[in-house]
């Protein structure tokens, strides 16, 4: 299962022959850049296999987003366990170039959000953001989450800020 398509995104799994779309977005450096840097092609390669387990696993992973208007790749979207918890997810958005404008990243993270919410048991969700990603700290606070602490993340365990939104009532 997978989020609902928004106005302009569709959303779907991760298969097989997606695997060069998710090498592109994991290894683009600018898409890249506040996450720890592109990714090699093995570990974009890694990354998809642990995409498409976490599916199977969990019931979901990083979908890949689609342009309803032209098919296009616009990045992926979803879900994974925070700390291993699937009592808090953590929630990311990774967009592609061609669609950093027009608030795509938005859009895509209020059909996960939605999605976490009508089809988890989670208490809360959890975003963090590269320490410099003044445009992924600005749309975090859009979507109504609520800084709570910096921790190491990544391959050069830079402390990035993260936040948290408890499930609505």
């Amino acid at each position: 299962m997978h989020p609902t398509d928004s106005a302009r995104l569709r959303f779907r799994t991760w298969r097989a022959e997606d695997l060069p779309l998710a090498i592109a977005l994991w290894t683009d450096g600018d898409v890249m850049r506040h996450m720890g840097g592109a990714r090699s092609v093995a570990q974009a390669e890694e990354r998809f296999r642990d995409e498409c387990a976490n599916q199977q696993k969990y019931g979901f992973q990083y979908w890949p987003i689609f342009s309803l208007e032209t098919g296009e790749h616009a990045g992926c979207a979803g879900l994974r366990p925070f700390h291993g918890s699937l009592g808090e997810l953590e929630i990311g958005v990774h967009i592609a170039r061609p669609f950093w404008s027009g608030r795509y990243g938005e859009e895509a993270a209020r059909a996960v959000m939605a999605h976490a919410w009508a089809h988890t048991s989670t208490s809360s969700l959890v975003a963090g953001h590269g320490p410099d990603n003044a445009n992924s700290q600005a749309l975090i606070e859009r979507l109504g989450f609520v800084y709570t602490h910096h921790e190491p993340w990544g391959p050069h365990q830079r402390m990035h800020p993260y936040y948290r939104l408890d499930r609505p009532l």
